[in-house]
C-alpha cells in the first residue's frame, strides 16, 4: 500500500492512474509524469525515457502493475517507474481513497443538526437541497485536487466545518447559529453540478462556465420560490454567505463577507482546507525535515517535528 512506504529501494505496486500527463526532457524525450493511486493514498510518479507509441498506451483511469524504485526528490516520496503493466478486469472503485466515515455516520451528524435548526425557512432550503443532491452530496470530492480530494471528501470537509461551527457559537452567542450552519451546509453542494462524478472528476459544462458558487445560489433562490419565501431577509443572508464563502474577489466570490456569519463562514473553509492539506504534506514528510512545497499554500514547505515518529 502506498501508506506504508517509508524508504527508498524498489518496489511493486498495483494501483490506479489518477493522473497522466505528458512532457518532454530537455532532449526531446518524451516522458510521463503520474500521480498513482490505491485506497491508501496517493504517490508522485516520473516514467522517463518513453516513446510516442508507449506514452499512447497509458491514460488515466487505468489499472496498473507499477515496478519502479522509491526514491526522495525535493523532499517529497516519488516513484521512478520502470514498467507499467495494464491489469484487466479491475474494478476502479478499489484503488481510490474514501473518507474516513461511512455515508450513513456523516448523514446522521449532519441531519441531527438540520432538524434542530429553529429557523423554519432556512431547514426546508436545506433539507429540499440536501434530499435532492443527497447521493451526490455524501459521494463526490470536495475539490479535484488539493484538499478532501477522494470519494465522499465533499460530505467529510462539510460535516468538519460543521463541529467547528458549533464550537463558534457556542463561543460567540450572538452569532445566527442556524444562518451559519445553512451556509456550511450549503457552501460547497454546488460541486456535484461543477463536476462529473465521484472518481476521477473532470469539470462540467456547468462547472466552467458558471462555477459552484454561483451554482448554489441559483439553487437556494428556486427552492425559495417553491417554497413562497424568495423575498425574507434570511433567503437573502444565506444566497450572501454563498456568493462571499471564498472571502475575496481574485479567489472566484463576487462579493465580499458583509455579516459575521459570512467571514466565519470563510475562515472555517480556510481552516479545514488548509489544515488538510498540511496535514497531507506532513504524511509524506521524514521527521525533522521539510516537505515539498504546496502550491495551493502559496508555495510553503511544511516542516514535520522531529518527535513525530
Amino acid at each position: 500500500m502506498i501508506k506504508d512506504i517509508v524508504k527508498e529501494g524498489p518496489i511493486t505496486l498495483e494501483c490506479l492512474i489518477a493522473r497522466c500527463e505528458r512532457g518532454k526532457t530537455a532532449k526531446n524525450t518524451p516522458y510521463l509524469s503520474l500521480a498513482l493511486e490505491d485506497s491508501s493514498g496517493t504517490l508522485d510518479a516520473k516514467f522517463w525515457n518513453l516513446t510516442e507509441e508507449m506514452i499512447a498506451q497509458y491514460t488515466t483511469g487505468m489499472v496498473v502493475e507499477a515496478h519502479g524504485d522509491i526514491l526522495f526528490h525535493r523532499n517529497a516520496i516519488q516513484l521512478r517507474v520502470r514498467k507499467l503493466i495494464p491489469l484487466e478486469g479491475k474494478n476502479v472503485n478499489d484503488y481510490v481513497q474514501n473518507a474516513p466515515m461511512s455515508k450513513t455516520e456523516m448523514e446522521e451528524e449532519i441531519m441531527e443538526v438540520v432538524l434542530a435548526m429553529k429557523n423554519e425557512m432556512l431547514q426546508k432550503i436545506v433539507l429540499r437541497i440536501l434530499d435532492q443532491k443527497q447521493e451526490e452530496f455524501y459521494s463526490y470530492p470536495a475539490a479535484t485536487k488539493n484538499h478532501h480530494n477522494f470519494v465522499g471528501g465533499l460530505a467529510y470537509h462539510t460535516l468538519c466545518m460543521l463541529r467547528m461551527a458549533k464550537h463558534v457559537v457556542s463561543e460567540y452567542t450572538w452569532l445566527d447559529a442556524d444562518l451559519l450552519y445553512a451556509g456550511v451546509l450549503l457552501h460547497d453542494v454546488g460541486k456535484t453540478v461543477e463536476l462529473s462524478q465521484p472518481v476521477l472528476p473532470e469539470y462540467t459544462m456547468e462547472g466552467n462556465l458558471l462555477g459552484h458558487i454561483s451554482i448554489m445560489a441559483s439553487y437556494i433562490d428556486q427552492k425559495a420560490r417553491e417554497e413562497g419565501i424568495q423575498d425574507e431577509e434570511c433567503v437573502t443572508l444565506l444566497k450572501h454567505m454563498i456568493l462571499s464563502h471564498h472571502g475575496k474577489m481574485e479567489f472566484g466570490s463576487p462579493v465580499l463577507p458583509m455579516i459575521p456569519e459570512a467571514e466565519v463562514l470563510n475562515l472555517l473553509d480556510n481552516l479545514d482546507s488548509r489544515l488538510y492539506m498540511m496535514k497531507q504534506s506532513l504524511e509524506q514528510t521524514k521527521p525533522g525535515q521539510f516537505g515539498p512545497r504546496v502550491f495551493a499554500l502559496e508555495n510553503r514547505m511544511i516542516y514535520r517535528k522531529k518527535d513525530e515518529e
